[in-house]
């Protein structure tokens, strides 16, 4: 058990450090950063003006190449043979983004993407679309951009990687002249190969020259330096701003803090398995005391012995080995569904092979080395008389290992506990509005110009009680400046809406009033929530003129605090403006009685409007829920080690008390004879345990606390820690440590003391 678990962590972080190296020039490849002013937040922010990177190009020789991309991943619909809407990802790369990426054409070259209508492919796509490799010269229809032709076939590329460049087109034809020179047209990302070993601060400045030389408005700006970020780095980044754009469906991936309780899950299941093995095999060195003296009078000698032991161990680990691997690829699939990525053992890779062979070698001398020495230390002379003494000390190495052991479980039960109590804390909290019965349906472009006709005909439906418009469960599609007077706020969350939002939703309104389209003037008005009124420091805020990003905007109520963005959002301001834009979502309250119909009946109106079949909707319970769904598989982890880990400790136990039970059965017939009852026996074979265990407890409890308050603090709406948690963790300890007791001294308890005592 401990081998498979610790194989599976070993692959997953080998995925995870990997990430990208298999670019050659790796080392050099810098991403270009603005620095913002102070009083923009001083943060960098990697989306730049393309005409920067094309003024790179030209004034900074030591720049070997320079790729302008745009950011991110895009989406549009492939139309395949069968006039079938198929979603693909898509990227838009100068050529020379091959030239610094190691992508290698199977089929044409980087150089032959110039074309409005050109277009690369993987070699994945190639076999998708076309049932061959070689599909340079054939024709892709894409949905909102007409006919592209294919001019290249890229090899295949690893999954661990940040770019996944299925489609790439070409990116100068996709943007007019004016935005590759417009300073102030910020839609781009700009890669860098320097030379090797350059000095980046020398050339960051150097790039700020360039900047400050050729912005026309630039001591106006908000930036204040250039900084080169490797993009080795780039992964890493938790700020989602960068590179890691472009991969943002990884699930657990980029994870530091998934990677960390991973491997220290392994490392305590590793540890604890050497414990048992250690325990066990010194505990059945007395048996062997006789061999040991035997093979000593007839000539072995202490190293021969060593080696005779440590090979048993040694088998025993590359056994070991096997039911681990076997175990391991049947666990492979749920945990790479766990870790959203796809993980798997490799046998052709020597590598792999290598570190399988050196793991199972390094475990059996891990194992082996303190058994083989105890073993091998015995003197002939008493082990022949059977004068091998035991120790029954209360800090003997065998209750060392297993109070570790026994600590270690505790500790993880108390994390279990605590984890899985935070995590249903979220899934039954109060976001403040109802969702109950609540549908959202994404609208499609294509919808923008008959929006209001397709609201008209859903509403017609019988099962349908209310009808509105928000981004909802994605949470605040947007943001906006606020200025109240002298108090200016950036980047407030806002959402547009219409007056059935706060009905449907039950959203309380504490002052002022809902909107009404038939009020003059409500264009321009918003209704704010009690955390905005704090941050503008309005007590009264309905009736006030707050300026926005688009202009004045006037203040007509004042609603409670809600989680829009979900439990693990926190409490945040919010603001709710009329509908402007025209890309948004239905919410749609349906009837619970017809719901299944009701469902039915929208998406035949959707087929009217939507002709690539889109259609598809969520609860918003469900989609709430779904947000907890990274915490909720990192508890599944957790559990799941959990469990292992108690389990082999509990094995650990088990093998202490049938060794220690078959120790002492002359002392169990003995007190039998002389009238012990049997709650006597079993409380003089339990009682050495009993203190392990409150030690244990004493220790891991405290540490648990500790550990998880200051986990829960990174948390919004952190549950409170009461003694409940550890007053379970003690009574399941006792309660398996019990069954695991009784089921050996109920045996020694049974057994006839004659049969024991008839030899003395």
């Amino acid at each position: 058990m401990a081998m498979s678990c610790f194989i599976l962590v070993s692959l997953y972080i080998r995925y995870e450090l990997t990430y990208d190296q298999f670019h050659d020039d790796i080392e050099d490849i810098q991403m270009v950063n603005l620095v913002y002013n102070e009083k923009y937040g001083g943060h960098t922010g990697s989306i730049v003006p393309a005409v920067l990177g094309s003024m790179i190009r030209e004034q900074v020789p030591e720049v070997e190449e320079v790729a302008i991309t745009s950011t991110g991943v895009g989406t549009d619909y492939v139309i395949n043979k069968r006039r079938e809407y198929i979603a693909e990802k898509y990227y838009e790369f100068e050529p020379s983004f091959f030239d610094i990426f190691d992508f290698p054409f199977l089929y044409g070259e980087s150089s032959s993407m110039q074309g409005k209508s050109d277009l690369v492919i993987s070699r994945e796509m190639a076999l998708k679309y076309f049932q061959r490799e070689d599909a340079v010269g054939e024709v892709i229809e894409f949905d909102g951009r007409g006919k592209y032709e294919v001019v290249g076939v890229l090899k295949d590329f690893p999954k661990n990687s940040q770019f996944q460049p299925h489609f790439v087109f070409p990116i100068e034809p996709q943007y007019s002249p004016e935005d590759f020179s417009n300073w102030g047209y910020s839609t781009f990302f700009v890669y860098l190969k320097t030379q090797s070993e350059a000095n980046l601060e020398i050339l960051s400045n150097k790039i700020w020259e360039v900047y400050r030389d050729n912005h026309p408005n630039w001591e106006e700006g908000m930036f204040t330096a250039v900084q080169l970020k490797p993009f080795k780095h780039s992964y890493w980044q938790a700020s989602g701003l960068g590179s890691s754009l472009n991969n943002r469906e990884r699930g657990l991936g980029a994870n530091q803090l998934v990677m960390k309780v991973c491997s220290g899950l392994a490392f305590l299941l590793l540890f604890i398995a050497l414990a048992n093995y250690v325990n066990m095999a010194t505990s059945k060195a007395l048996e062997r005391a006789k061999e040991v003296g035997i093979r000593k009078v007839n000539g072995a000698g202490r190293i021969q012995l060593i080696f005779q032991f440590l090979g048993e161990t040694l088998f025993f680990a590359f056994l070991s080995l096997i039911l681990a691997i076997i175990i391991t690829e049947l666990l492979l699939p749920t945990v790479s569904g766990l870790m959203g990525i796809t993980l798997t053992l490799d046998y052709q890779n020597p590598t792999i092979i290598l570190l399988l062979f050196g793991y199972a070698l390094l475990c059996g001398l891990l194992a082996g080395i303190y058994p083989a020495f105890v073993l091998s230390g015995f003197h002939p002379a008493r082990a022949l008389k059977g004068q091998i003494s035991y120790n029954t000390s209360r800090f003997s190495h065998r209750n060392v290992l297993l109070f570790f052991q026994f600590t270690i479980s505790a500790l993880m039960i108390t994390v279990l506990l605590v984890a899985n109590a935070q995590i249903n804390h979220y899934l039954k909290f109060d976001l403040g509005f109802n969702q109950e019965r609540v549908v959202s349906v994404p609208l499609v472009p294509e919808m923008e110009e008959n929006v209001e006709s397709l609201k008209t005909e859903v509403q017609r439906i019988a099962g349908v009680e209310q009808l509105t418009v928000a981004p909802l469960p994605q949470g605040a599609k947007g943001f906006s400046n606020v200025k109240y007077q002298d108090v200016s706020l950036r980047w407030m969350p806002r959402i547009e809406t219409e007056e059935h939002f706060i009905p449907m939703l039950e959203i309380p309104l504490l002052a002022g009033r809902n909107f009404n389209p038939n009020m003059e003037g409500d264009a321009r008005s918003i209704i704010i929530n009690e955390t905005l009124a704090k941050e503008l420091k309005l007590e009264d805020p309905v009736g006030k003129t707050v300026e926005l990003d688009d202009g004045p905007m006037h203040i007509i109520g004042l609603m409670k605090d809600s989680y829009i963005n979900g439990a693990m959002g926190g409490k945040r301001s919010l603001m709710l403006t009329p509908v402007f834009q025209k890309s948004f979502n239905f919410l749609i309250k349906v009837n619970e009685s017809s719901m299944a119909s009701t469902l039915s009946q929208i998406d035949k109106i959707w087929d009217e409007y939507d002709y690539k079949n889109t259609y598809q909707y969520s609860f918003l319970e469900d989609a709430y829920k779904d947000k907890l769904d990274k915490q909720m598989r990192i508890a599944t982890i957790i559990n799941g080690a959990t469990i292992a880990i108690v389990v082999i400790s509990l094995f650990g136990l088990f093998s202490m008390v049938v060794f220690q039970t078959s120790r002492r059965l002359k002392e169990i017939g003995i007190r039998k004879v002389l009238g012990a009852t049997a709650q006597h026996i079993l409380l003089i074979l339990g009682r050495p345990y009993l203190w392990v265990i409150i030690l244990a407890s004493g220790l891991a409890i405290p540490l648990g606390y500790y550990l998880m308050n200051n986990a829960l603090d990174n948390f919004p709406n952190r549950i409170v820690l009461g003694s409940s948690y550890g007053l379970t963790t003690l009574l399941l300890l006792f309660f398996f440590s019990v069954l695991i007791v009784l089921s050996r001294a109920l045996m020694a308890i049974k057994t006839n003391p004659v049969d024991v005592l008839r030899n003395e």
